[in-house]
């Protein structure tokens, strides 16, 4: 075979402009006008490898048992004409209707009856209680600032629609949304229900739907008291068009950082693009921390070496990334999901998926029913089947039902797209012939650099295959079966092979990762690999709390507390460092099972210990991860230590102060 060159242009078409949506291979599927990327369904995905045994571990941990975790999941949630014991009508709503939406795609992703039938029971009853008279969906939330919880439970039917085409969906949707008007979605949450009111209006063209979606727009931003429900208690506010440094309650700015997004993806007005954009980069620039997701104990917080993050972003970030990811066709938005996933959203979790924190840290060195830094119940850094507040709970089950169905996405000329990576394997029509395809992605990925594609189809089809470069590889190389592409390849873009595929090709993606010293504020330092961040891992004694109000004796809290030294400084000479593979058995991300290790020069620091400090809520003296300090005392001497990837660990440290040798 002739290799590959720069006169294969005809063949090859590297970096294309994409300027018009994708053609329709399923018409079920609604691809907005001025979307780069959109969606394929999400049953033409097949999770494999690791991520598909992650799957089944939270099929049977939370998301199978998720009545362990206590209220409201213990009760009919949404089958029922009013949540039991709820207080706010809006609440146990919102909660539930989380859960759901992650068993429902966990369910389809497993193709698990049970899931599948259990999330019926939820949706199917309501449909089938629409109120005859108005026509609205569970009236219990007509009520200002009770609406919010329609655009998570509703997910549920977009992605029925997908599957099954069903009209009925459709029909009871637009009928539902027509009853209200763009005010009553202009406050705060309740904007979020825009993404399915658009949606609506992809399918229906129903001119009357994007004039509300536009409108609702328009008034969240004209007065604060759309953008802030506190009324003036609380000065944050969401302005994602300005300068102002985001400073709301992190969930919701990133459930409504994409609404101006998704206007442009069916207007083409590019100020909506712009706003979304602005938002995304400047709350990076202010609150990203070394775990992929920003500092968001409840509000923003600032990026410290203490700061730690609420586990609801761990679904919200990869879902309104991904959104914007196929709107504007930005590859570095697929690194950015890569690393929230790797690293906080396995970083929360117990890896059995039987409990998870509610705030979690890069660094936590004691996760106790005592030691929560941030305010609120001092429980919610302990690893638990529930929380005091239950929102983390439902959320922690869509984190990677999302990662994974946005793995593969559909491209112009009926193309594919390989966006976020992992074991896998996809089977679509693609091509102007609309010819079945599958590729199967054979990787060990985020552990190993090496990806291969193959491809498997009954008659050769052309069609163009976007394979999305980390702005991390500096060096990727691509082969076409066995032979080099001799084309330049750009990080931080998607390679584009425009070429006539035959059964059996292969395509081999080599994306070498080299080890990368972050700075942080105060001096401080971090080890990453690709899209991985690496943690000193903190060995522990675990106290099993089966009596905890939400626990179980197979599905208990734990408290973690450090029992061994964690107190170090690194040296930061990269040339130290040394990379070690190691040959496994079993799942990657349990504790002591690492397939990479890095190897690094450490020193003690004899003035960084755990404090002691009075908890006014508890009323006692309890211990909590300290801050680094200002001015590190190095005694001993040089160390050497193994660091591992951040999502392996529950106690762990990834920011050390740098160590300055006399």
């Amino acid at each position: 075979m002739k290799i590959l060159s720069k006169l294969n242009i005809i063949g090859i078409v590297l970096l294309l402009t994409i300027n018009s949506c994708s053609t329709n291979n399923n018409k079920n599927l609604n691809q907005p006008t001025y979307s780069k990327f959109n969606k394929i369904k999400i049953t033409d995905i097949q999770p494999q490898g690791w991520i598909k045994e992650f799957l089944i571990r939270q099929k049977t941990g939370l998301t199978g048992n998720i009545e362990v975790a206590g209220y409201p999941f213990d009760t009919k949630m949404w089958a029922t004409e009013k949540i039991k014991g709820s207080t706010k009508a809006w609440w146990p709503y919102e909660q539930t209707a989380y859960y759901i939406d992650g068993a429902h795609r966990l369910g389809l992703l497993l193709n698990d009856e049970n899931l599948k039938q259990n999330v019926k029971t939820q949706t199917q009853y309501v449909l089938d209680h629409i109120n005859s008279e108005t026509g609205r969906i569970s009236t219990n939330l007509a009520d200002r600032w009770w609406r919010w919880p329609y655009a998570q439970f509703f997910r549920n039917y977009m992605t029925d629609y997908e599957v099954t085409g069903n009209r009925t969906i459709i029909d009871a949707l637009h009928k539902h949304y027509l009853t209200f008007t763009a005010q009553d979605f202009a406050d705060d949450l309740e904007l979020a229900n825009v993404e399915e009111i658009c949606w609506l209006y992809g399918i229906t063209n129903d001119e009357k739907l994007l004039v509300m979606a536009e409108d609702a727009y328009r008034l969240f931003k004209s007065d604060i008291k759309y953008r802030n429900r506190s009324e003036g208690a609380h000065k944050s506010d969401i302005q994602f068009g300005s300068d102002r440094i985001p400073d709301m309650h992190g969930v919701v700015y990133l459930e409504l950082v994409k609404i101006p997004a998704i206007l442009y993806s069916y207007t083409g007005k590019k100020d909506y693009l712009k706003e979304a954009e602005n938002g995304i980069r400047k709350m990076e620039k202010h609150h990203m921390l070394i775990s992929g997701l920003p500092s968001s104990t409840e509000h923003f917080r600032g990026i410290s070496d203490l700061a730690g993050h609420e586990t609801c972003n761990t679904a919200v970030f990869p879902y309104t990334y991904g959104y914007i990811l196929r709107i504007n066709g930005d590859a570095k938005l697929g690194d950015r999901i890569e690393k929230a996933v790797f690293n906080a959203g396995l970083g929360s979790i117990t890896k059995d998926f039987k409990s998870h924190q509610y705030f979690s840290a890069p660094n936590q060195v004691i996760a106790s029913l005592k030691s929560n830094l941030y305010g609120h119940n001092p429980a919610r850094m302990a690893y638990a089947p529930g929380h005091d507040v239950e929102c983390c709970t439902g959320n922690v089950n869509r984190f990677m039902p999302y990662y994974v169905e946005q793995m593969w996405l559909s491209a112009p000329k009926n193309g594919l797209v390989a966006s976020l990576f992992g074991p896998s394997s996809v089977t679509t029509m693609l091509g102007e012939d609309n010819i079945e395809v599958k590729v199967t992605e054979e990787t060990n990925y985020p552990f190993s650099e090496e990806i291969n594609f193959k491809f498997e189809m009954e008659e050769n089809v052309s069609f163009p295959f976007h394979i999305r470069i980390p702005e991390w590889s500096n060096s990727t190389e691509i082969s076409l079966n066995g032979e080099k592409v001799d084309l330049e390849i750009t990080q931080g873009t998607f390679f584009v092979l425009n070429r006539r595929f035959s059964d059996g090709d292969v395509i081999k993606l080599k994306m070498p990762m080299q080890i990368e010293l972050s700075n942080w504020p105060n001096n401080e330092v971090g080890i990453e690999r690709g899209p991985l961040a690496f943690s000193y891992p903190i060995f522990k004694k675990q106290n099993v709390v089966i009596d905890y109000k939400r626990s179980s004796k197979d599905f208990p809290a734990f408290e973690m507390i450090p029992d061994n030294s964690w107190n170090y400084g690194i040296k930061t000479k990269k040339d130290d460092f040394v990379v070690e593979y190691h040959e496994i058995s079993g799942y990657p991300w349990d504790e002591g099972n690492y397939p990479i290790t890095i190897k690094i020069p450490v020193k003690k620091v004899e003035n960084w210990k755990m404090i002691k400090v009075y908890d006014g809520m508890l009323k006692e003296d309890v211990y909590k991860t300290p801050a680094i300090p200002e001015n590190p005392v190095f005694v001993g001497d040089i160390e050497y230590v193994d660091f591992v990837p951040y999502g392996s660990t529950t106690l762990r440290v990834s920011l050390f102060p740098k160590v300055v040798e006399k």
